[in-house]
């Protein structure tokens, strides 16, 4: 169980350190209750992506700005970049925006019910923002075109054991 220690960091914002430790158990519905807390934690993570990256890419542009001009000269082409980088972001949030739509139906075995207003957005701590810029790196990994040189990186080694051990023509199963 991960459990947190609460610290400040330099944007005044309270950051939790998290370590691993045996798990508590919990009576079922305070099992319950840290089950829903936590899923809606990370819906609020989820939603507020857009606003968090670009509040970051505000900040980088206006860093930029204060260079002098003979520095900003030196990288032409910075603020074209950072407008793609909103776009990505923008399509981003569409994806999460996607998933969180359905969120309240989206595991079988638990009902976590409407949340008071899903139209607001809530802050996020840096730490729960770093874990889902983690997740989207994850999403274009396993599902993109461009994530397939890591994919193949990461999963074809244990394919080929997979395959090694368990030869196909030995233990395909015919279905008919």
């Amino acid at each position: 169980m991960a459990e947190g220690t609460g610290e400040v960091n330099a944007d005044g914002e309270q950051e939790e350190a998290y370590f691993y430790r045996e798990r508590i158990k919990c009576a079922p519905d305070e099992e319950e209750r840290l089950e829903r807390q936590h899923f809606w934690k990370v819906i609020d993570a989820f939603r507020y992506y857009r606003i968090h990256i670009h509040e970051r890419v505000n900040r980088a542009e206006r860093q930029f700005r204060f260079l002098p001009d003979h520095h900003q000269m030196l990288l032409p082409n910075f603020l074209s970049h950072m407008a793609k980088i909103r776009r990505c972001i923008d399509h981003n949030q569409e994806v999460l925006q996607a998933i969180v739509l359905n969120c309240v139906h989206m595991f079988e075995n638990m009902e976590y019910g409407e949340d008071d207003d899903l139209r607001k957005v809530r802050p996020s701590s840096t730490f729960d923002m770093d874990k889902l810029k983690s997740t989207i790196k994850q999403f274009v990994r396993d599902w993109s075109e461009a994530g397939k040189p890591e994919r193949d990186t990461c999963y074809q080694p244990l394919i080929e054991e997979i395959l090694r051990i368990f030869p196909r023509d030995k233990w395909y199963l015919h279905t008919h």
